[in-house]
């Protein structure tokens, strides 16, 4: 049923071709995304510029045409087809025309909806919150950016690009035959034809031209950024000993240039392949001419990318000479010369990326989700409407001070709204996206009941034109975690390897219209999901709320994007490089986990699973505590083996086992447990536990809760009180 597309890449984007498996074999692309249909429409009604922030002179279509694009409209009228909408819907992929439907993998597909909306991949905060902008972290900006190409060279691809050209040929067709009808009724009322065909056109390269500038744009200004410090390091490098003419780079300058050949191979490949050409599109008339050889304007990328490299190491070599001049024999192993050649190979992509692109478009065109928000508020208030805009928030962890809860919140309100850096526009609905607060215990919600709160936020949507405004596609949850994961470190990185940026403080998402029992359409697309996800609190504006407000994508749609990260929180579009750490990151922790666990049966005389096996599925958490049953308040703890710790290794090891084993129970809110693996760690060989004391250290250990609650100090630091199974140990 579906076209599986495999591409070997480049030396730029090969990993992301090889790492098309996240979590499942493949996502079904619909290569022209559904919403373009509704928005073109908004822009035919004259409701909405172009994409490119433009406005467009050409004939709109009236209200009163709108009877002719409803879905309960047989098209032509009075006759016995079916609506235009169906048919023009059907084109972009169903059960009915699936033939230019793609499989390929969610890391592509995820990030390429994003990119056809014009949303950047990672706003100036993510990327400084995640740090990479700092040396130890170039590889993952790196791979970033090249994740960027991977999907245009995705787009690109002789079969796509001939799907993407046909999609859009086919909704070309239906759009001319309503020309027909409409022209001849306009014709009856004396009004200017109109023709939605050409509409079409015009809004498909608006929104190509959108699109491609403001991604090419990205890539650039992150790539440029990168690069200076490099440059500016193998400008004043010196070698030990001064070097000498003609001797080799050493190790530095070695690393240094391989950063920087990185660097312009990224860039060559943003050049040459962040292009949608629309050779072939019906009412698309040729583009002017450009300078430079007729092949690097081609519609085939093989053929763009060859002449691309031929004609770089041409202007290379005429602009050394001149970043040269003026540097002696003497300076040729000193930095300088490497630095001269740097500098000549950016000269030639300067003057080449004019000759291949164009002149950029200035000023860079909004995010279209910015424009539609902002077009809506200026109406809302002409019209003196004062609306409530942004997304709801739910309380529903409720045992802490309320000058713990004031902090929280005065947290988590600093942490969402710095967004917008690098997202054109921004600024002019920043002010009037925010959270709106509702406390559950208020409202007679439980602690943690999820569900009541959906129906609840079903009812104040339905029923309140205060809340008609709020996004609907999902809404926040604080629980014991989230709360947990911006006033402690439980959820914090664990090594170095893992950027900080992933560990940030993060809220739960709700999508209030999950059913458990239906499900999603398509289950083996977002294996595991469940209604909610854990989302960065950076993300809230920038990611949640573009993404469902451009209706671009869902949770559903970000939750495989989730499922790999420790915590199972979404922190945005990833790359192989980031869920290769984190899934080595998982496997060591169950290792640890499992090691501890078998440790501990070991000591009390019971018997241990054999290992599983390196091709078995990885162990869950869940599995990994219901192993320890025996450590429960109902069971009896069995006597440790005689001899089992005579041994002062064994019993230094066994020590350290069960301590983190007691730590790693209270980090998941079982005090009363943890307190028990204390008569664990004081039996000697062959003595039996004692009742009467394993009460007293379970009284002992809820008195010492109960008073740093009475004091005001909350939990323990390291203490979660909620218990998620699915989530790895931290």
């Amino acid at each position: 049923m579906y076209s599986h597309l495999e591409a070997e890449g480049t030396s730029v984007t090969v990993a992301h071709c090889k790492a098309q498996n996240l979590p499942v074999d493949g996502q079904v692309d619909r290569i022209l995304e559904q919403q373009t249909i509704g928005n073109f429409i908004g822009f035919a009604f004259g409701e909405r510029p172009l994409p490119n922030g433009k406005e467009s002179n050409t004939e709109r279509l009236s209200m009163e045409e709108v009877s002719f694009f409803q879905h309960d409209q047989n098209f032509p009228p009075d006759s016995d087809g079916e609506p235009i909408m169906t048919s023009v819907m059907a084109r972009i992929g169903s059960d009915r025309d699936f033939n230019r439907l793609c499989m390929v993998g969610k890391n592509i597909q995820s990030l390429k909806s994003r990119l056809w909306e014009g949303i950047i991949p990672l706003s100036e905060q993510l990327w400084q919150e995640k740090g990479l902008d700092r040396p130890e972290h170039f590889d993952f900006a790196c791979q970033h950016l090249s994740a960027v190409i991977a999907v245009f060279q995705y787009l690109n691809e002789p079969t796509v690009r001939l799907y993407l050209r046909d999609t859009f040929n086919y909704i070309y067709d239906h759009w001319a035959t309503l020309d027909t009808v409409l022209n001849k009724r306009r014709a009856e009322q004396e009004k200017k034809p109109v023709s939605v065909a050409g509409l079409w056109t015009i809004y498909m390269s608006a929104h190509f031209e959108m699109m491609t500038e403001r991604a090419h744009r990205w890539v650039m200004v992150h790539a440029n950024t990168l690069r200076t410090p490099l440059l500016r390091a193998l400008l004043e490098y010196r070698p030990p000993g001064g070097g000498y003419p003609g001797s080799e780079p050493d190790a530095v300058q070695w690393k240094i240039s391989d950063s920087l050949h990185m660097l312009t191979e990224l860039v060559a490949n943003a050049d040459f392949t962040i292009l949608i050409p629309m050779n072939g599109y019906k009412g698309h008339f040729a583009d002017a001419p450009r300078e430079g050889p007729a092949e690097l304007h081609a519609a085939n990328l093989l053929t763009r990318s060859k002449a691309y490299h031929e004609r770089l190491k041409l202007l290379t070599r005429e602009a050394i000479p001149r970043n040269a001049a003026g540097l002696g024999e003497s300076t040729l192993s000193s930095g300088q010369m490497y630095h001269a050649t740097s500098r000549s190979q950016i000269e030639g992509q300067n003057k080449l990326r004019k000759e291949v692109r164009g002149v950029p478009v200035e000023p860079i065109p909004r995010e279209s989700w910015i424009t539609a928000c902002s077009s809506k508020m200026n109406s809302e208030k002409k019209e003196g409407k004062e609306e409530k805009y942004g997304l709801a928030v739910y309380r529903l962890t409720y045992g802490q001070t309320e000058s713990e809860w004031t902090e929280f919140v005065r947290k988590v309100e600093a942490h969402v709204s710095d967004w917008g850096k690098g997202q054109t526009g921004s600024s002019a609905i920043k002010e009037h996206l925010k959270l709106h607060w509702l406390d559950g215990k208020e409202l007679g919600i439980a602690e943690g009941d999820v569900d009541a709160a959906k129906q609840h936020f079903k009812n104040i949507e339905n029923g309140n034109d205060d809340w008609s405004k709020l996004e609907d596609g999902a809404f926040l949850v604080v629980d014991s975690a989230s709360f947990a994961s911006y006033t402690t470190d439980s959820y914090s990185s664990a090594t170095s390897r893992l950027t900080p940026g992933d560990f940030t403080g993060f809220l739960l998402a709700i999508d209030p219209e999950f059913d458990p029992e239906k499900g999603i359409s398509r289950p083996d697309e977002s294996p595991g999901y469940s209604g909610q996800m854990r989302i960065l609190g950076s993300l809230v504006w920038s990611d949640l709320y573009s993404l469902l407000s451009s209706q671009t994508s869902g949770l559903e749609d970000h939750w495989p994007l989730a499922s790999e990260h420790p915590n199972m929180v979404y922190v945005g579009p990833t790359i192989p490089w980031q869920r290769f750490i984190w899934q080595k990151h998982s496997e060591m922790r169950w290792n640890l986990l499992r090691a501890v666990i078998d440790h501990v049966k070991l000591s009390l005389g019971m018997p241990v699973a054999p290992p599983p096996q390196a091709s078995s599925t990885m162990a869950t958490p869940a599995t990994a505590v219901s192993s320890a049953a025996p450590l429960t308040d109902s069971v009896p703890l069995p006597t440790p083996p005689a001899g089992a710790a005579q041994d002062p290794v064994n019993a230094a090891i066994r020590t350290y086992m069960l301590t983190e084993f007691q730590r790693y129970l209270r980090h998941h809110g079982q005090p009363r447990r943890a307190a028990m693996v204390d008569e664990l760690l004081r039996l000697q060989p062959g003595e039996e536990p004692d009742g009467a004391r394993l009460r007293r250290l379970v009284d002992d250990e809820n008195e010492r809760q109960e008073q740093r609650r009475r004091d005001g100090l909350g939990e323990d630091e390291e203490t979660s009180r909620e218990y998620h199974p699915e989530c790895p140990l931290q």
